[in-house]
């Protein structure tokens, strides 16, 4: 699962999406949990799928059929799966677990999918509103000012300043109007292209962790895949340095990656894993140091993580409320002043006239 975006929903990788890994997961375990041999469940599991997964099964089942692991097949195709999965079924493969470890796979794919349709839930409602803030303003500036401004130049009358105003830009709109609405375009997809350029991550990523509106969104959807992930690889009996690598690649924010990475060459050394999140604070709140120091001493190190996970999925939940409520009553001002500015520019100088005719 190798994204660079944060707010993400349903992604793609090669044409094979999140929900169609966690449901071929879940058929492989169902089947090989019924005692259904490898090469007939990865055949079953071609017939039912279609696109560019098919053609991958198709391919895994021809090198299971030749000898091959599943894991080592699937590596082949490592586009489509990543590390988590393959690091998973190879665990299983070891230590005979297979079938829980697919069980467990089509598990995190849906909670990282319903992860996503949160953070996507909570800009939703705020894109429409700015979206038909958008609209409602190009059909004004292109088609009601036109039709207005002819009738308010005719008037022999000291215009207000919200109605000369109006004028100016109806000017302005008549003589440039191909150039704003060509510079709109163009700034449009400059912003697009520069948000999916790598050398650019660091710094957006920066930016979400310190913009108060979205930093508890990106800070608590981090906490939830850092502590379900790496537990749900430890449970697998997967090693912690591999655990910490494997988790390190599904960090949705560039600087996440960054301290895992760093984290895991100290652990690797020996350090302790609570020591070393300790020394990111802005990353990793304390309660979350504490809980998984307490882990570690205790031996129930993933039932420790896995709480820690829920408790971050809650903070989640109440983070993506409070950004809808935050940005909505913002966006419906912005809206309120923008109409409020149009009814002053056109109705004052209307009751000024018909002030005059009746004196």
């Amino acid at each position: 699962m190798k994204s660079h975006h944060i707010f993400t929903t349903e992604i793609s990788i090669r044409g094979i999406s999140l929900s169609q890994k966690g449901i071929l997961a879940k058929h492989l375990a169902v089947m090989l949990k019924s005692g259904v041999p490898i090469s007939q469940t990865l055949a079953t599991a071609e017939e039912s799928s279609t696109g560019r997964l098919a053609d991958v099964i198709r391919n895994i089942r021809a090198a299971v059929e030749s000898g091959r692991t599943l894991s080592s097949a699937m590596a082949d195709h490592s586009s489509a799966f990543d590390g988590l999965f393959l690091n998973m079924v190879k665990a299983g493969e070891i230590s005979g677990t297979l079938v829980e470890n697919l069980e467990q796979i089509s598990k995190q794919m849906g909670k990282e999918r319903q992860l996503r349709e949160k953070i996507k839930s909570a800009m939703v409602y705020p894109s429409i509103i700015l979206a038909g803030s958008i609209i409602l303003g190009v059909v004004f500036a292109f088609v009601i000012l036109p039709q207005v401004t002819p009738l308010f130049k005719g008037l022999r009358i000291d215009l207000p300043f919200t109605t000369r105003a109006l004028i100016a830009t109806a000017d302005i709109v008549d003589r440039y109007g191909g150039f704003l609405l060509g510079g709109m375009s163009v700034g449009i997809v400059a912003l697009w292209w520069l948000a999916h350029r790598t050398f650019l991550r660091p710094a957006i990523s920066w930016m979400l962790l310190h913009i108060p509106i979205s930093r508890p969104i990106v800070k608590s959807s981090n906490l939830v895949r850092f502590s379900y992930t790496l537990g749900m690889l430890l449970q697998s009996g997967i090693d912690i340095d591999e655990s910490l690598h494997v988790t390190s690649s599904v960090m949705g924010n560039y600087h996440y990656q960054k301290a895992m990475k760093r984290m895991e060459e100290a652990v690797q050394g020996g350090a302790k894993l609570a020591d070393n999140l300790e020394k990111f604070p802005h990353l990793f709140p304390q309660l979350l140091v504490q809980m998984v120091r307490v882990g570690e001493d205790s031996g129930k190190f993933e039932e420790t993580l896995f709480f820690t996970a829920e408790f971050y999925e809650d903070q989640l939940d109440t983070a993506t409320k409070s950004l809808s409520a935050a940005i909505e009553p913002i966006l419906l001002l912005l809206i309120g002043s923008i109409v409020a500015f149009l009814a002053l520019s056109i109705i004052t100088p209307i009751y000024d006239i018909t002030g005059n005719i009746q004196r």
